[in-house]
């Protein structure tokens, strides 16, 4: 196999959880060395499941061996003075530091951004963190959860006459990872052209500010606030998930969908006329004015909910896409480990862990020509700490 685009990097990872282990997994997948420091029980994640028959073990958690493949780990006690000896010793043949404590909890174990910038100045240091480094909520504890209400993603998400909901899983820690990953990169850049590392900081809440949509830009143009409106996008209707005869389907007809007087050129049958297989329903106001649907939207699933109560999802699917309107099935976890394409593109890996056995893996989420992206099993606790002379506390 080629060898790794970045396997000319070595990253000490400090970190636990999700978000920074996600972004060095994605260093891990492209080659470089990365040496993930644990305290001596372990990586908080490795108390969390799932767990084989549902019994914890720190070996077993498919989180951390989700997070973790292509790492080695190392355990080292940084609360003792030989541990954090030994830690600056691994950092002096490092290019990147990745911490998740934020800098008040590493400035106490002196090893903050300026504890270690004069001795190491070509380090790369970047911090994941809830809130930041600076500002009044850099000492605050926060998660994913915290991070989607905080950023008003939460706010426009639900039904309007109920509460505001989250999303599935944890999306804000994967984004921050991903935006940590950027920014060590771009960091890297930098320090080839100028000689120098830098502060990388990096917020859990502005991380998922950043994916609000237009929300901030429609404040600041109109100073108008968006409310919660249902699954649904704010401009068109439907563009909803809607329940079919074995399970649910993106429904989006999109702009050639349905009729539109004065554009459809006469005698032609609107593509949601052609997969409903009624072409009177063209006649229907509903499939002649979007700003009817918007608004008549209940009456408009009343036209369209019979039909898809009748298919199934791949059906619909597979129909409306010839129709070449962007549906979409809702598949559970077995479909998509199952789903023919992502099998053709070899997107999930087995990958054998001697505590474990196999079990199937999600790849790299991109692809290279020259130097793919690859993955291996999680370490161990404490596998390597002999390789690095770091044992234990």
């Amino acid at each position: 196999m080629a060898e790794g685009s970045l396997s000319d990097l070595r990253i000490i990872d400090l970190t636990q959880g999700i978000a920074g282990p996600y972004c060095t997994k994605l260093f891990a997948s492209l080659g470089a060395e990365v040496i993930k420091v644990e305290p001596p029980a372990g990586d908080v994640s490795r108390k969390f499941g799932p767990f084989p028959d549902g019994k914890p073990h720190p070996e077993k958690s498919g989180l951390f061996l989700h997070l973790n493949t292509g790492k080695k780990s190392v355990t080292l006690d940084l609360e003792a003075d030989a541990g954090r000896s030994l830690l600056k010793k691994l950092l002096a043949e490092a290019d990147i530091l990745i911490e998740g404590d934020g800098q008040t909890r590493m400035a106490e174990l002196g090893l903050a951004h300026d504890d270690l910038k004069g001795d190491l100045p070509n380090l790369v240091y970047v911090s994941v963190t809830p809130f930041g480094c600076t500002g009044p909520y850099k000492d605050y504890r926060g998660n994913s959860l915290t991070a989607m209400a905080m950023s008003t993603i939460m706010y426009n998400t639900g039904d309007p006459d109920r509460e505001p909901l989250t999303t599935g899983g944890t999306p804000a820690e994967y984004i921050a990872g991903i935006h940590a990953w950027i920014g060590a990169l771009a960091a890297l850049a930098y320090r080839a052209e100028h000689g120098k590392g830098q502060h990388v900081d990096v917020s859990l809440a502005e991380a998922a500010a950043c994916a609000d949509e237009y929300n901030a830009g429609m404040y600041a143009f109109q100073g108008a606030v968006r409310r919660r409106f249902y699954s649904r996008h704010v401009f068109g209707y439907p563009m909803d998930i809607m329940p079919c005869k074995d399970g649910h389907v993106v429904v989006i007809p999109g702009a050639s969908g349905f009729s539109q007087p004065g554009l459809t050129p006469e005698g032609t049958v609107s593509s949601m006329a052609l997969l409903m297989e009624d072409p009177e329903l063209d006649q229907n106001p509903l499939f002649q004015s979007g700003q009817a649907r918007m608004i008549q939207w209940k009456e408009v699933d009343e036209l369209i909910q019979p039909f898809l109560n009748t298919k199934g999802s791949k059906e619909i699917v597979e129909f409306a896409q010839a129709l070449r309107m962007p549906f979409a099935p809702v598949p559970t976890v077995k479909d998509l480990v199952e789903d023919e394409h992502l099998q053709a593109r070899a997107f999930f890996e087995q990958i054998d862990h001697p505590d474990v056995g196999e079990l199937t893996y999600s790849g790299a989420p991109f692809r290279m020509s020259e130097t793919p992206p690859s993955i291996s099993r999680a370490p161990t606790l404490g596998e390597h700490n002999g390789e690095f002379d770091a044992q234990g506390e």
